[in-house]
């Protein structure tokens, strides 16, 4: 199980000294403890949910980065946290291969509101799901 694993790895970062990758198991900790303590999900929370968890962590250090200069401090441990976490990732899709999906489904569904959530459900964890609605208007 993929929480097992995020506290194995968190315990050799923390063995080895390394603060980067164990700054980036304590974020998703943290997420995991939030969540699992707010009653919103069943309990104990599938890889999914986790990798939802970790989904939301990498988007927020992917902001952070906007913000500083590659040369600051901040910059370098949240672009460590983010390549470190990026590895429990689904593999994402591409534009094409979402559009692809859009068309195919498009062929059985002509409502836009349904087309939007027939995708963002077809396509899960692999593609960014605030760019799904522009993409299947522009098809």
């Amino acid at each position: 199980m993929l929480k097992e694993l995020i506290n194995e790895k968190w315990k050799e970062a923390f063995k080895n000294r390394d603060t980067n990758k164990r700054t980036a198991y304590e974020l998703i900790k943290q997420r995991i403890l939030v969540a699992e303590k707010s009653g919103q999900f069943e309990l104990p929370l599938s890889d999914e949910q986790i990798t939802n968890l970790i989904i939301k962590e990498v988007k927020e250090r992917q902001d952070v980065l906007t913000f500083y200069k590659p040369t600051d401090e901040i910059y370098i441990t949240a672009k460590a946290v983010i390549d470190e976490l990026e590895q429990y990732l689904p593999k994402q899709m591409s534009e094409e291969e979402v559009i692809a999906i859009i068309k195919r489904l498009k062929e059985t569904e002509t409502n836009v509101g349904k087309l939007i959530g027939l995708t963002v459900k077809e396509v899960g964890n692999q593609f960014d799901k605030s760019k799904i609605a522009a993409l299947v208007r522009q098809v």
